[in-house]
């Protein structure tokens, strides 16, 4: 399985809006910093090779090399969070020792939200 395959990178997918887990910009950064305290890893997954600070560019190791621990969040995001919604709800049954999760609002939100933080 290629996890290019469940998604198109040009495209943004309604389907995705079904996706319950999913986390603000301003929540990103909150829980961030309290599941760090508690050793828990937080990657931010770029899907749409616009990477922004402290995000890695989603590959197939990123999931299936076993890379990291049991309980790593994975934060997806795209460019309005459809896409990320909908390849988070293919992975989630997947990859059941990892938290993915949905960054609404994707890389637009992240221009709006970038001067509070």
């Amino acid at each position: 399985m290629s996890v290019f395959d469940l998604f198109t990178k040009d495209a943004c997918d309604i389907r995705g809006k079904t996706s319950t887990d999913k986390r603000t910009r301003t929540e990103y950064f909150t829980n961030k910093k309290e599941l760090e305290s508690q050793w828990i890893k937080v990657v931010l997954v770029d899907m749409i090779n616009h990477p922004i600070e402290d995000s890695v560019q989603i590959s197939n190791e990123l999931f299936f090399g076993n890379k990291y621990p049991e309980w790593t969040y994975f934060i997806l995001y795209c460019h309005s969070g459809w896409s990320s919604g909908y390849v988070q709800m293919q992975l989630k049954p997947q990859l059941p020792q990892y938290n993915i999760i949905n960054m609404d609002g994707g890389i637009v939100m992240y221009q709006l939200q970038k001067n509070n933080f």
